[in-house]
């Protein structure tokens, strides 16, 4: 079984808690959710990688389109691995991520490449640290 971190530490906290505050961030196909954090798996996952150092912080960026694990699915789950754990810090609980296809995903880069996006910023903007 995969161990999944959802908040493994303060700033893990800080950018859930400013996504609760900040709904708007989220992309605008996604904006439903009670929780806001459920639907940011994008910039949840950037804002995560690049307050932990980006390229240097030892996190991978992974990506599972939904089409691939059923035709009939659509959409992207974004999050990181780090080593063999996986971080998602858009799930409630990591009992969210018991029934997610993880080996499914493939690593690769964020849209915006390794430069954060505006909305990457904007969260990171909201930390208390330097990242």
């Amino acid at each position: 079984m995969t161990e999944v971190l959802v908040e493994p530490d303060d700033t893990a906290l800080e950018l859930r808690q400013f996504v609760r505050d900040n709904p708007d961030v989220r992309h605008e196909d996604y904006r439903d959710a009670d929780d806001p954090v459920r639907e940011a798996c994008y910039v949840l996952a950037e804002a995560y990688f690049h307050a932990m150092g980006g390229t240097d912080s030892g996190l991978d960026i992974y990506c599972l389109s939904w089409s691939d694990v059923d035709p009939d699915y659509e959409g992207t789950h974004w999050f990181l691995r780090d080593g063999d754990a996986v971080v998602d810090l858009s799930l409630p609980d990591p009992s969210a991520g018991e029934t997610v296809p993880w080996g499914s995903a493939t690593r690769r880069a964020f849209i915006t490449g390794y430069e954060p996006s505006n909305r990457c910023e904007r969260a990171l903007n909201a930390l208390d640290s330097d990242y």
